[in-house]
């Protein structure tokens, strides 16, 4: 029998309804090649399970190869050591389905010595991360939960003939991992805000966070491509690479994460999701060195 334990009393100090920035410990990122064969019985299962549907698989599918969430997640598990030996609280973000049955999510808590609540985030488009991160941060403010990961896929074969909308489609596999730990000095990830742009552009909503938080840095998504409002020209623009829906911010945030801890940085991480009609964003202060 399966019994959830109460919560923990928060012991970040935080006010009831102000979430607390997330301490950022580590970020990885990989993008993979090609893969691994499929497994014997996937031309089976996926059909059937298509069928059930009402649709059917490509024709040819398990002909390439792949890279399931568990093959990627597995990848950068080492790298994310120590925060990989133990975790109070890990969020699985991805806008596309896996190419492996299973769940990856229950593997990493065989990985993990030390591994407690684990689960996905689907269906949320291209603001999956970011509502993965708010459960996050709800987590730690309400239950004092101290090692988190964020772990956002994205897996680019498609195992049905179901249209996709271009700014989903996934053009290369990859994994982003960001790991928080209450001590940790590496930055300090403020949890997202989500503003509805059903009455106005994506551009006038961005243009109002901007004034507001007066990032030195700006990420952007895939939803907000051709459609980004005047910039401060103090400001830098980074754009996601194409073809990675949900790990591409995150990406340019590992990447350039060094750079940042030795300068110093104020960046503000952002997307847009048309079918939500919503503008989400995430502002991460990274000190520089000698000020933590």
């Amino acid at each position: 029998m399966y019994v959830t334990a109460p919560g923990r009393r928060s012991q970040t100090g935080t006010p009831v309804g102000h979430a607390a920035p997330l301490g950022l410990a580590r970020a990885v990122h990989q993008v993979f090649g090609p893969g691994g064969p499929f497994g014997n019985d996937d031309h089976i299962y996926y059909p059937d399970l298509m069928r059930s549907y009402g649709t059917t698989c490509p024709s040819g599918a398990f002909e390439g190869r792949r890279n399931s969430f568990t093959d990627m997640l597995t990848a950068v598990l080492p790298r994310l050591r120590p925060y990989a030996d133990g975790f109070d609280l890990a969020v699985l973000a991805a806008a596309t389905p896996d190419s492996q049955p299973g769940f990856p999510m229950c593997h990493l808590s065989n990985l993990v010595p030390d591994a407690g609540l684990a689960f996905a985030v689907l269906d949320q488009g291209l603001v999956t991360a970011f509502t993965a991160l708010q459960v996050l941060a709800n987590r730690a403010r309400r239950d004092g939960a101290g090692r988190l990961l964020l772990v956002a896929v994205d897996q680019s074969v498609l195992l049905h003939d179901l249209p996709v909308p271009q700014r989903l489609r996934v053009a290369r596999d990859a994994v982003v991992v960001l790991a928080f730990d209450p001590v940790a000095d590496g930055g300090r990830l403020y949890p997202p805000t989500s503003v509805p742009t059903v009455s106005r552009t994506p551009e006038a909503a961005l243009t109002e966070v901007l004034a507001e938080q007066k990032p030195q840095v700006l990420v952007t998504g895939a939803g907000l491509a051709g459609r980004l409002p005047p910039v401060p020209d103090d400001t830098l623009v980074l754009s996601a690479p194409p073809g990675q829906p949900v790990t591409g911010v995150w990406q340019e945030v590992a990447t350039r994460l060094p750079r940042w801890q030795v300068d110093g940085a104020r960046v503000l991480v952002a997307d847009h999701d048309a079918d939500q009609e919503r503008l989400a964003t995430c502002l991460l202060d990274v000190p520089a060195a000698g000020r933590r």
